[in-house]
């Protein structure tokens, strides 16, 4: 993976949180109708997924190594929460799941790869010839 292909893999990964939360305000939509805010309220802890989720994405943004696992794992516990205790999504769901999934894995290895051949371009401009 080379420097564009690694910066265009945040980016999908970007675009695929951003669909994910976008995805989960809309099923909260659905399922609250015009009562969304109160839900909020009612359960901080959805509004500090959110904030969690837009801290992610930002950092991502910035090509942060740490964004990129924590929005993985921000994903990826929930559902496999849900899996292991027989909640069942729908496959429509599931396929969403997982191409979003897909889109953060290879985020995270293009942030890595982003860092590492940053540094290994500053090492060869830095080496005295």
């Amino acid at each position: 993976m080379d420097l564009e292909k690694a910066e265009q893999a945040i980016l999908n990964a970007i675009y695929a949180a951003i669909a994910w939360l976008l995805f989960d305000l809309g099923q909260l939509f659905q399922a609250q109708g015009g009562q969304v805010l109160s839900a909020i309220q009612a359960q901080p802890e959805m509004t500090a997924g959110m904030l969690i989720a837009g801290a992610g994405i930002i950092g991502l943004i910035y090509k942060s190594r740490v964004a990129a696992i924590l929005l993985l794992l921000f994903f990826l516990l929930p559902l496999l929460l849900r899996l292991v205790q027989g909640q069942f999504p729908s496959t429509m769901v599931l396929l969403f799941s997982l191409v979003i999934l897909y889109f953060l894995l290879a985020g995270v290895f293009g942030a890595f790869r982003f860092h590492y051949l940053r540094s290994q371009q500053q090492n060869e401009s830095e080496r005295p010839e």
